[in-house]
C-alpha cells in the first residue's frame, strides 16, 4: 500500500471544539477519538462513535459503534490509517455483517508498532477497493444542509426575478397605466437579471460532478481534506470559458474540479432584460473524505 503523506487540515475530522479537547496519550478511559470514513465505508457502515477503552497488546484498545446504513452480507476487512503528523497505516479490521439499521460494535487493538504516532489526531477509515453502487449513486439525495440552502437560494432568485418580470410586462401592457408609469416598467424589465441554468437543474449539475469525478487516491496522499472553488464565465451562447481557482485545497485536488468545471456544457445563459448575456459563476466542491459540491451565480458580465 502507497505511504501516505502528511495530512495537514485535521479540522475537517472533528467538529472545532471536540478537536481542541482531544489530547493524547488518554488520561482516562473510555475516551472519544476523532475520526473520518470514506463515503463508500459509511454506505454500509455509518461509524458514529470510537473510544479508546484502555490499554492491551503492547497498544490501545478502541471500540467503534454506529448504525447500518445498508445491508452488508459479509464480514469486511476496512483499513484504519493513524491521522498523525506523519499519516501511517493502522492495520486492516474487520467489520460485521450488518443488516440496514442494525447498531454494531466492535473492539480493535492497535499497537502503535511500539509508540504513539507524534501529534496523533485520530483514525481515518477507509477501503479503497470498497464501492458505492452505480444505481444508488444516482438516486443519492445530497445530504449538505448548506448545499440544499445555496441550491434553494439560487432558485428562488430565479422565480424571483422572473415574477419582478412578469410584473413590469403586465404593468406596462394595462391600458390604465399612465406613460409614466408604463415606461418605469419598462426601465425596471430592463434591468430584470436571471440567473444562467445547467440542463436539468442543480441536481442534475451535481449528479454530473459526482458522475464524472475522478475521485482520485491522491486525496487521500496529499491530504486533500477542504473546498476548492472555481469560478467562470457562462457565455451567452451557454459553453463555459475563463475558469480559474478562487480558493484552493491541494493541487492535484484543484486541478480534479477545475476539469470537471470545463466539462460543463449546454447551458441556458442568463439574460439581462430579457436578452442573453454572459455570467459569473462559483462552484465550490471538495472530494475527501466525501463529495459535496455548492453552486453560486455571482453576477452578469458584458
Amino acid at each position: 500500500m502507497k505511504k501516505l503523506f502528511v495530512l495537514f487540515m485535521m479540522s475537517l475530522l472533528v467538529v472545532a471544539a471536540s478537536a481542541q479537547k482531544f489530547s493524547w496519550p488518554p488520561r482516562s478511559f473510555p475516551m472519544k477519538v476523532p475520526f473520518a470514513v470514506s463515503e463508500e465505508v459509511k454506505y454500509y457502515w455509518d461509524v458514529q462513535r470510537v473510544l479508546c477503552t484502555g490499554r492491551g497488546n503492547g497498544g490501545y484498545k478502541f471500540r467503534v459503534l454506529g448504525t447500518a446504513n445498508h445491508d452488508f452480507t459479509a464480514s469486511r476487512s476496512i483499513n484504519f490509517y493513524y491521522i498523525s503528523n506523519k499519516t501511517t497505516v493502522a492495520g486492516a479490521y474487520y467489520f460485521p455483517k450488518v443488516k440496514k439499521g442494525q447498531q454494531f460494535s466492535f473492539e480493535i487493538v492497535s499497537a502503535f508498532a511500539g509508540y504513539t504516532p507524534t501529534g496523533f489526531q485520530g483514525f481515518y477509515i477507509h477501503d479503497e477497493m470498497l464501492s458505492i453502487p452505480k444505481e444508488e449513486r444516482k438516486t443519492e439525495t445530497i445530504d449538505n444542509m448548506q448545499q440544499v440552502a445555496t441550491d434553494r437560494a439560487y432558485d428562488d432568485s430565479i422565480r424571483m426575478v422572473d415574477s419582478i418580470a412578469a410584473v413590469a410586462g403586465a404593468r406596462a401592457g394595462t391600458a390604465r397605466h399612465t406613460l409614466a408609469e408604463a415606461e418605469m416598467a419598462a426601465e425596471r424589465a430592463a434591468r430584470v437579471v436571471t440567473a444562467p441554468k445547467y440542463p436539468g437543474g442543480t441536481n442534475a449539475l451535481y449528479a454530473f460532478l459526482r458522475e464524472n469525478m475522478h475521485k482520485p487516491q491522491i486525496a487521500i496522499e496529499t491530504a486533500g481534506y477542504g473546498t476548492t472553488t472555481v469560478e467562470f464565465i457562462v457565455t451567452r451562447d451557454g459553453t463555459v470559458t475563463g475558469a480559474n481557482y478562487k480558493r484552493r485545497c491541494v493541487e492535484r485536488v484543484d486541478k480534479e474540479v477545475l476539469r470537471l468545471v470545463n466539462l460543463l456544457k449546454g447551458w441556458t445563459p442568463a439574460t439581462k432584460g430579457g436578452q442573453p448575456c454572459n455570467a459569473v459563476v462559483q462552484i465550490s466542491m471538495s472530494i475527501f473524505p466525501s463529495f459535496k459540491a455548492s453552486a453560486q451565480f455571482v453576477r452578469v458580465v458584458q
